[in-house]
């Protein structure tokens, strides 16, 4: 791989006892020491250490995160209670740490790349770390998965560092929680936050991998995309299983995952 990449995570420490350790884990077994992990952390203080995983206490680092939380904690609408029920798409609260962990993570790193994965993601083999670079071309802005009619998934998203606007990138995405933009969207999950934030940047490229790579469903595009070769998504429910589901996948992928370890046994049961 030519330009530096990093990787960029957060969890508290519920999600860490679910599954931020194992995408730790399995991160250091796989990833070239090289690339460096950073792990935005709350409550749970760092327990696994190695040259090439960082740890950053988002509160810490972020105050305006602090802040927003602070200011919209006890109100029930905000953190995704409507009539009495849970709509995590309505959690602004819960959702705001992924996107602030993202906008500090531009304005700090000296990388050219940031792959911004969910804690409950995790490497099942070797990194293709050609086809990474690929798919965050020097002159786009960021790439990620568009889903026709729908909000981005957000499980994976990169940023390019060395893009001239990506100062104001980070500043608009904050700005939507900053300024009380979230409140007036539809939804307040992150997956609207950063679709509202792209259409800010309408002008300068983005990769969506969704139609690069030819059409992968809007279920879990994620795992049906060549990342699937070394990456699982753990998504939902799929945490029970400890791997994303045979019916994720669209049928021509089949032949590709029976040659992955880690699908043939999901393929077998």
């Amino acid at each position: 791989m030519k330009r530096k990449l990093e990787v960029v995570t957060t969890y508290n420490k519920k999600y860490y006892d679910i599954c931020g350790k194992k995408m730790i884990q399995t991160f250091i077994e796989h990833w070239p020491k090289d690339v460096t992990l950073y792990c935005y952390y709350q409550e749970q203080e760092p327990e696994i250490y190695a040259d090439n995983v960082q740890y950053i206490d988002l509160y810490g680092s972020n105050p305006q995160l602090k802040r927003f939380v602070f200011d919209n904690q006890i109100e029930p609408k905000k953190n995704g209670m409507i009539d009495g029920k849970y709509d995590f798409q309505r959690d602004g609260v819960k959702f705001s740490h992924k996107v602030f962990a993202q906008t500090h993570s531009l304005k700090r790193s000296t990388s050219d790349i940031i792959l911004y994965l969910d804690a409950d993601t995790y490497t099942h083999a070797k990194p293709n770390m050609d086809y990474l670079d690929s798919i965050m071309p020097e002159d786009h802005l960021c790439t990620y998965f568009g889903r026709p009619r729908l909000y981005d998934e957000t499980g994976f998203y990169m940023h390019n560092v060395q893009h001239y606007k990506s100062m104001r990138w980070a500043e608009a995405l904050e700005k939507i929680y900053t300024e009380g933009e979230l409140w007036t969207y539809p939804l307040q999950v992150d997956c609207y936050t950063m679709y509202a934030g792209r259409q800010k940047f309408a002008d300068e490229p983005q990769l969506d991998l969704v139609e690069h790579h030819g059409g992968l469903g809007k279920k879990h595009p994620f795992v049906n995309s060549p990342l699937g070769e070394f990456l699982d998504h753990l998504k939902g429910d799929r945490k029970d299983l400890g791997h994303s589901r045979q019916s994720d996948f669209k049928e021509r992928f089949e032949e590709r995952n029976k040659k992955i370890d880690h699908w043939k046994e999901v393929y077998d049961k």
